[in-house]
């Protein structure tokens, strides 16, 4: 009996590796197009500055920020970095893209900021690669980013 158990404990356990590691492939679509990030998916687990201002689910403001584009750009990848579980997947000058994963399960969430020449506003996109639900962490995340520019 307690054979089939550990069995049965181990199967699921490569199962749910397989699963995390399919599901966690890189989504297409992701980077900027003609100023605009992929829209986020009908699931709550993703938040956007982009998205319409009357999905509540879905939408933030944008950050308003003072200083040069460059060096709020580096003080969001420091904060990112520093938070000891994301990766720079592109970076140049007004955009970047990380990936960060949960300490848990592995999940990996895409969070992407852009900073327009033209103005001085920040916007990102956080979005969770697999499930329904993220639990606010997304949201959360930004939430820390406008802390982080507002001192």
């Amino acid at each position: 009996m307690i054979r089939w158990i550990i069995i049965t404990v181990v199967v699921l356990v490569i199962g749910l590796c397989i699963y995390v590691g399919f599901a966690n492939k890189m989504p297409k679509g992701l980077g900027m197009t003609d100023g605009l990030f992929k829209a986020c998916p009908s699931s709550p687990n993703c938040v956007s500055t982009q998205a319409p201002v009357d999905d509540s689910t879905h939408y933030a403001e944008a950050i308003v920020y003072s200083g040069e584009r460059k060096d709020v750009q580096l003080l969001i990848e420091s904060h990112m970095l520093n938070q000891g579980d994301a990766h720079i997947v592109s970076s140049s000058l007004g955009y970047v893209h990380f990936e960060v994963k949960s300490k848990i399960i592995g999940y990996i969430d895409d969070v992407e900021f852009y900073l327009p020449e033209t103005d001085k506003v920040v916007h990102f996109r956080s979005a969770s690669r697999v499930g329904y639900s993220d639990r606010g962490v997304n949201r959360d995340r930004m939430e820390k980013i406008y802390s982080l520019l507002a001192n």
